[in-house]
C-alpha cells in the first residue's frame, strides 16, 4: 500500500503554497460562530434598531460607540444604533482584507444591516444589483443645502434588469462628503456614499437616521 511520508521539509512546502486555505478556513468557523452567537442571544426589534455598516477605511470601535450614544440622544424611540466597521480595500492588511470581503458577503447574504456606507466604486457596484432603496423621495430642500444636485446626479445609477424591474437611473446613495460625525474614528467620509438596504426590516426610522447623518453629523 502506498503511505504518504511526512516530514519537515514537505510540510513546509504544503504551508508554503497553500497557507490561505488555512487561513481562509480560521476566518470562515470565526464568522460562522459569531453569527450563530448573534442569533442565539436575545434580540432587539427590528424597529427598535437600526444597523449602520462602515465599509473600507479602518475606524476605531470604541469611538463608534461614543457616536452611536449621540445618535441615540436624538432617537429615543429606538433602543439601539449599531456602528460597525469592515475594513477592507487600499491600504488594510492583505489577510484583514480577506476576512472583511468575507465577513461583508455574509452579512448582505444573510440581510444584516439597515444602512451601509461604501466607496462610490462599491457603491455603483451594488446599487446596480438593486441591493438599495431608490432615495429620489428622502433627498429633501434641507439636505440639498448641503448636497449639490450636480454630486446627486452622480450617484444617479440604472440597475441592472437581472436584478430589479425598475432599470430608470435613481439616487440609491447620497455623499457624506462634509460629514464630520466619524472624524474622532478614523473613518474619512470624503469619498463615501451612504445607502439603505433594500431588505431593511425598520426603512422608515433608518431613512430618519440617514437624514441625521447627512445634516446633523456636520
Amino acid at each position: 500500500m502506498y503511505q504518504v511520508t511526512i516530514n519537515r521539509e514537505r510540510l513546509h512546502n504544503h504551508l508554503s503554497y497553500d497557507w490561505w486555505k488555512y487561513v481562509a478556513a480560521i476566518l470562515v468557523t470565526i464568522i460562522m460562530w459569531s453569527l450563530i452567537t448573534a442569533m442565539t442571544r436575545p434580540q432587539t426589534p427590528p424597529e427598535k434598531k437600526v444597523d449602520i455598516f462602515l465599509v473600507g477605511d479602518y475606524a476605531l470601535d470604541e469611538n463608534l460607540q461614543l457616536v452611536s450614544q449621540r445618535m441615540l440622544n436624538d432617537f429615543p424611540e429606538l433602543l439601539e444604533i449599531n456602528i460597525m466597521n469592515i475594513p477592507m480595500g487600499e491600504g488594510i492588511d492583505p489577510q484583514l482584507d480577506i476576512a472583511s470581503r468575507q465577513k461583508l458577503m455574509v452579512m448582505i447574504g444573510s440581510q444584516s444591516g439597515d444602512l451601509f456606507v461604501f466607496d462610490k466604486e462599491e457603491y455603483r457596484l451594488y446599487a446596480e444589483q438593486g441591493a438599495f432603496v431608490p432615495l429620489d423621495d428622502v433627498v429633501d430642500e434641507k439636505i440639498q443645502q448641503y448636497i449639490s444636485m450636480e454630486e446627486l446626479e452622480d450617484c444617479k445609477v440604472a440597475a441592472d434588469p437581472e436584478y430589479s424591474e425598475d432599470t430608470q437611473p435613481r439616487i440609491y446613495g447620497v455623499p457624506l462628503k462634509g460629514v464630520t460625525l466619524f472624524k474622532d474614528t478614523g473613518y474619512n467620509t470624503d469619498d463615501k456614499v451612504i445607502s439603505l438596504m433594500v431588505y431593511s426590516r425598520n426603512k422608515e426610522k433608518a431613512a430618519d437616521v440617514l437624514k441625521w447623518i447627512l445634516t446633523e453629523g456636520r
